[in-house]
């Protein structure tokens, strides 16, 4: 037989199919761009703080974050655990907040926009029973936040004495 044929014949003559290893398909991998660490030196850097600022500029949505992190929660107990929750305000400008029912609306509303909360309609009859509750993107934000209200605990010198000057 020549070595050409892709199989050869036995003493019985049946025909034995010669063996070739098989390589593992290699596919392409789909990679993410690689993405540089932002420095405070950089141009994108200020830029992402910017944006950041820009996307969470509301009074209470932190407030919110923090009610809704154990889970979701109906309007009305949303509202109650907010201003439940809601710490004294050291910082000159305002000596009262007090979260009203239709700022919580508007508020909710601009969180919904932005994709950090969502509201579940599961029910499509009185009485409603919508809830709320955050995206993982608000989860993930919450838990990058942590250094900073740990810096911030760390430094509460640094707070008081800025609020003492600001109130001069």
């Amino acid at each position: 037989m020549s070595e050409g044929n892709d199989h050869l014949a036995d003493a019985a003559g049946s025909a034995i199919r010669r063996h070739r290893p098989t390589l593992p398909t290699i596919r392409p991998r789909h990679r993410r761009p690689v993405r540089t660490r932002l420095r405070p030196g950089d141009a994108r850097y200020l830029q992402r703080i910017l944006d950041f600022r820009q996307l969470l500029n509301g009074e209470w949505y932190w407030d919110i974050f923090v009610a809704l992190h154990k889970g979701p929660l109906r309007y009305g107990d949303l509202l109650n655990a907010v201003r439940a929750r809601t710490p004294a305000n050291n910082w000159p400008g305002k000596s009262h907040r007090y979260l009203q029912d239709g700022t919580l609306s508007r508020t909710l509303g601009r969180l919904m926009e932005a994709e950090l909360v969502e509201r579940d309609d599961p029910d499509k009859h009185f009485p409603f029973r919508t809830t709320y509750r955050l995206t993982p993107h608000a989860r993930q934000l919450l838990a990058v936040m942590a250094p900073a209200a740990e810096w911030a605990d760390s430094h509460t010198d640094l707070l008081v004495r800025v609020q003492e000057r600001r109130c001069k």
